[in-house]
């Protein structure tokens, strides 16, 4: 009779322990579906050759290419330690990707480098800030420069 007593009671705590962790995992559910999130999407491309402007000759237009967006916290310069999340474009050179609400530095994969297309100074300086707001999509084309000029 002793051993039936034990194992209920252990029964017990071990129902007590799985309703808990139920309620802990339905409660992490229920922040992620409280999440705000927006898309930011555009195109790589990449300048190349003799793009010296002149007169009669068209201005160069990049290439579709397919690289690596790095998304990372706010930063002048590409820090790992920043990383929130990346992307890779396709082929022809579209990417999009599901963000939390926030403002975001863009990096590009060229080669083994990351690089920043274009810093933009306020009170501190920034690559490629884009700011993401819940349900909207962001729109942000981004260029490797290898032309001459």
């Amino acid at each position: 009779m002793l051993n039936v007593l034990y194992l209920s009671e252990m029964n017990k705590s071990l129902l007590i322990s799985l309703l808990f962790c139920a309620h802990l995992f339905s409660g992490c559910a229920a922040q992620k579906s409280n999440l705000k999130t927006g898309i930011l999407k555009g195109a790589v491309g990449i300048y190349q050759g003799n793009c010296m402007p002149s007169p009669g000759i068209p201005p160069c237009k990049p290439t579709p290419i397919s690289t690596t967006v790095f998304i990372t916290q706010p930063a002048e310069f590409f820090q790992v330690g920043l990383l929130v999340d990346s992307v890779v474009s396709k082929e022809n050179g579209q990417y999009q990707i599901s963000l939390s609400e926030g403002t975001y530095s863009l990096f590009l994969r060229d080669d083994e480098a990351m690089v920043c297309s274009e810093t933009r100074c306020n009170i501190e300086c920034f690559c490629n800030p884009v700011n993401i707001i819940n349900d909207s999509t962001t729109q942000q084309n981004l260029n490797l420069d290898h032309a001459s000029w």
